[in-house]
């Protein structure tokens, strides 16, 4: 047993969140999203933010974190600072066109993703905001193309793999529309949110595409 004066007998205090940076606050704020504990990783990305109104990922992982809450009003403000800070951020991009349309903006979400067009790094993401455009336009033959193509992609992320052929499996059973094709199974997600949620929490998650956030 250990003595009471020894420094093993106890863990050592937290370090004080003044001490923090802005990527260690950030990096704390993608472990509690990834744990679901929402409270503690929005206040860690809101410190982020206060402390540090010019970093562009602070405002992309406050956004995202937001757009998984279902406030797409927050979420737009943050993502679109984000792509305004860092036009280069693919992720925040991506995200922030999705969220457009998933509000029913599709030429403000068009107008977001041209930015990916000059990216060829990102294709999968390009071709999957492409894939959805057709869709919503009623072409869901094209879009089916588009999506099968970004699938296929060498460089494509699991978890965006995923979310895309759940988009062609909902395609091929005869359901075109954006909310119903778009969405990821319901259930896998939320237990029984509707599919407009259940497509912002999937594809907004932070956890989702984290890995080809810098490509």
């Amino acid at each position: 047993m250990s003595a009471p004066n020894d420094p093993r007998a106890c863990p050592p205090p937290p370090a004080p969140l003044e001490l923090l940076e802005a990527d260690e606050l950030l990096a704390l704020g993608l472990r509690a999203s990834g744990a679901g504990d929402a409270a503690s990783s929005l206040s860690f990305f809101k410190l982020a933010v206060a402390r540090h109104p010019g970093h562009a990922d602070a405002h992309w992982m406050l956004g995202a974190e937001y757009a998984a809450l279902q406030l797409p009003d927050r979420a737009h403000e943050h993502l679109a600072r984000a792509v305004e800070l860092d036009p280069a951020q693919p992720v925040a991009r991506f995200q922030l066109g999705l969220l457009r349309l998933t509000r029913g903006d599709v030429e403000g979400a068009e107008q977001v993703w041209r930015g990916l067009d000059e990216r060829p790094a990102v294709g999968p993401l390009r071709r999957f905001g492409r894939g959805l455009l057709l869709l919503v336009r009623g072409r869901p033959a094209e879009a089916r193309l588009e999506l099968r193509a970004a699938a296929d992609d060498p460089a494509v992320a699991p978890a965006l793999r995923r979310d895309i052929e759940a988009v062609l499996g909902r395609i091929a059973g005869g359901e075109a529309g954006l909310q119903a094709a778009a969405s990821p199974d319901p259930e896998r997600i939320h237990g029984g949110s509707s599919p407009a949620e259940a497509s912002i929490e999937s594809h907004l998650a932070l956890s989702a595409y984290a890995g080809g956030a810098r490509p």
